[in-house]
């Protein structure tokens, strides 16, 4: 088996793609004047203004709509969250759930789910590690497919999501959906491998197939810790992961990637939380990191949401 790690890490993809590209998310630092949003053509013109917003018109012959210099602006047709975004991250921070989100700012629990979900795909961009390099431990989760919120109804036996926990001593942590009901070759070398930095020195803890592929690993690329007193970085961190995930009474697995990059965020920014203690405290969350938002993504876009495995 270990033969067979070696020669999967030979012939494992070079790139990876970033998969929150299939989610249509728009900048909101684009220039939006230069093209038409309905159809990508550059012939547009001035159209006027309303509440002094300039207004653009299409000369493209199939198209011809108007639109606004701020239609990709992270806060069109949302003037209540422009208002009161920040208030509302702040509650985000302190771990208050939608119910208790929406009755403090007066708005419904549908609308309290959607804010929270804008933010943690905008988190979720920002934070996006291609690669990880470095000293890089290794951690396995395993959750039970979830769906929450589906009103279709789901009989069938519930998929074994698996997620890998990648940590690296410069305080780097990159949550990978790894595999579905099994996490074996072709897991790894479609969804592990390629977030890895060839030059990385890895470790696998928790799980033999982690440690063999890490020993493989570091094999094939020839690496060795240059620095035998590094120390381990948070070998319970998947553990800890699965914790802090159970105080929301079920995540939907469509939903998942979003919690893991918050709970990075959280991680990221509370000193408290790296260190050896094992229960997440939400009360000393020490958040260092100012509001900010700078993606655009639809309520439709939100909910056709889909998991990556």
């Amino acid at each position: 088996m270990y033969e067979r790690y070696k020669i999967l890490i030979k012939n494992a993809p070079e790139s990876v793609t970033n998969i929150n590209s299939k989610f249509n998310v728009i900048k909101g630092n684009e220039n939006n004047n230069k093209k038409c949003p309905y159809c990508d053509s550059n012939k547009i013109i001035k159209f006027g203004f309303y509440k002094g917003i300039q207004r653009y018109k299409c000369n493209n012959d199939e198209c011809g709509r108007t639109f606004s210099g701020d239609s990709n602006n992270p806060f069109r047709c949302s003037k209540k969250f422009k208002d009161n975004w920040e208030e509302y991250f702040n509650l985000i921070t302190k771990g208050l759930s939608l119910r208790e989100c929406a009755k403090k700012m007066n708005i419904t629990i549908v609308t309290s789910f959607f804010w929270r979900h804008r933010f943690l795909n905008d988190l979720k961009e920002r934070n996006y590690i291609a690669k990880i390099g470095s000293y890089v431990e290794l951690t396995k989760m395993v959750t039970l497919e979830n769906f929450k919120g589906d009103r279709k109804y789901h009989g069938e036996k519930r998929d074994k999501i698996i997620v890998i926990n990648a940590l690296n001593n410069y305080n780097d942590v990159l949550p990978i959906i790894a595999g579905r009901s099994f996490f074996g070759f072709y897991e790894i070398r479609d969804n592990l491998i390629p977030r890895l930095d060839k030059h990385a020195y890895v470790v696998g803890y928790t799980d033999s197939r982690l440690k063999l592929f890490s020993k493989a690993f570091n094999e094939i690329n020839k690496r060795k810790l240059d620095n035998e007193n590094i120390s381990r970085m948070d070998i319970m961190y998947s553990i800890k992961v699965k914790k802090w995930l159970s105080k929301f009474k079920g995540v939907a697995s469509k939903y998942l990637d979003h919690y893991l990059s918050w709970r990075v965020f959280e991680y990221k920014n509370n000193s408290e939380d790296r260190k050896d203690s094992f229960f997440i405290k939400t009360s000393n969350i020490d958040i260092n990191i100012k509001a900010e938002i700078n993606t655009y993504s639809s309520w439709n876009n939100i909910k056709a949401k889909v998991i990556s495995v």
